[in-house]
């Protein structure tokens, strides 16, 4: 089945503002409608995109006007969108008459993109479409990371992360992949794709990716150097203490562990999924203390009539050097493939959709 694959970038012409609260169309012309018409301008959309339409009533005498998009004061248009009332299932309206389509590909799936719209003075004068789903546009890599380690220590390994796919069918395409995608023990999210628009193998990326290591301590600052004493001359200052090294950062985690379940009569599907585990990057090294400052000399006092020098400042210790940074983590396990029969390669928590999508390609 052939596909659009994209959506044109549309430029509208942007309005200064809406129309006012009170603005209505004419009652006369609301009488002389006899059909209004939504128009998607693509066949095709993908989940998350924009779907642009244009809109349209007829009137008794067969000519139409369009509903304007935009709202010019000096010259206000006869119709204009906010004058419908628009719902879906599947889409969001927007201001200026177009679409925005929800993300979760399940939602439509079955129905496609279902968009209905009512003469607001009319009730009773309605319109619809149906916009068929386009998946080119769902992202197929996915990188999971385990979290990081505390001050010093290790980075936590990756997430658990197990792959479902099978190929269903659905009303829009005779072969449609299907991957569910569960981490750890969150809800599972889904990607769609035309089964025949894919390569052979590796194209659903998934990387379980160490946690980093935790940055190194921080070296103590030096303490201050005692203050020398007063006499004829001052005594000098003490040196500073010398600053503490910084700890080293800790080791980054290890990779985690991916599972791909395949239907057992077409075990090849697993060869879509690349499986990446590599460790995490190791935590920076602690920042060295800074070196403690000299202590003031000490003050020169006055004897025999003549005045004495004050002492010399001691001199400021070595600042700490920083920590070595840690070493990144092991690798986790090559990705683990397991063949299930074809009902169980989505398990028991089946969403309401998908169990629609299983059965409609069961019949």
């Amino acid at each position: 089945m052939r596909r659009i694959t994209g959506l044109p970038l549309v430029l509208l012409a942007a309005c200064s503002s809406g129309p006012p609260p009170d603005f209505a169309p004419d009652p006369g012309l609301v009488a002389r409608i006899v059909d209004i018409r939504l128009q998607p301008r693509e066949a095709w959309a993908c989940p998350g995109q924009t779907i642009v339409v244009d809109y349209e009533a007829e009137l008794d005498d067969g000519s139409v006007i369009p509903f304007a998009r935009s709202y010019d004061e000096d010259r206000p248009p006869a119709l204009h969108v906010v004058f419908l009332r628009r719902t879906s299932a599947e889409a969001e309206p927007q201001g200026d008459g177009d679409w925005s389509t929800y993300s979760d590909p399940l939602l439509s799936v079955t129905d496609g993109f279902r968009l209905q719209a009512e003469l607001a003075a009319r009730p009773g004068l309605t319109a619809s479409a149906v916009v068929a789903p386009d998946y080119s546009c769902l992202r197929h890599a996915f990188r999971f990371v385990g979290r990081t380690g505390a001050r010093g220590r290790p980075g936590f390994p990756g997430p658990d992360v197990l792959v479902r796919l099978n190929v269903l069918q659905s009303p829009y395409y005779e072969r449609l992949l299907v991957m569910g995608i569960e981490v750890g023990d969150a809800p599972p999210q889904y990607v769609l794709q035309d089964a025949d628009a894919v390569p052979p193998s590796d194209w659903f990326v998934v990387e379980s990716v160490g946690g980093g290591g935790g940055r190194g301590a921080g070296g103590e600052d030096g303490a201050q150097g005692a203050t020398g004493t007063d006499g004829c001359p001052g005594g000098p200052g003490g040196a500073g203490g010398a600053g503490g090294n910084g700890g080293p950062g800790g080791p980054g985690g290890t990779g985690g562990p991916i599972t791909v379940l395949a239907p057992t009569d077409e075990p090849f599907l697993a060869g879509l999924v690349e499986g990446r585990s590599p460790g995490g990057l190791g935590g920076s090294g602690g920042a060295g203390g800074d070196g403690g400052p000299g202590g003031a000399g000490g003050e020169g006092i006055e004897r025999a009539g003549r005045s004495c020098p004050d002492g010399q400042a001691g001199a400021d210790g070595a600042d700490g050097s920083d920590g070595p940074d840690g070493p990144r983590g092991s690798p986790g396990p090559r990705p683990r493939v397991i063949t299930v029969s074809e009902a169980d390669v989505f398990g028991t928590r089946v969403p309401f959709l998908l169990q629609a999508l299983i059965d409609f390609s069961r019949n």
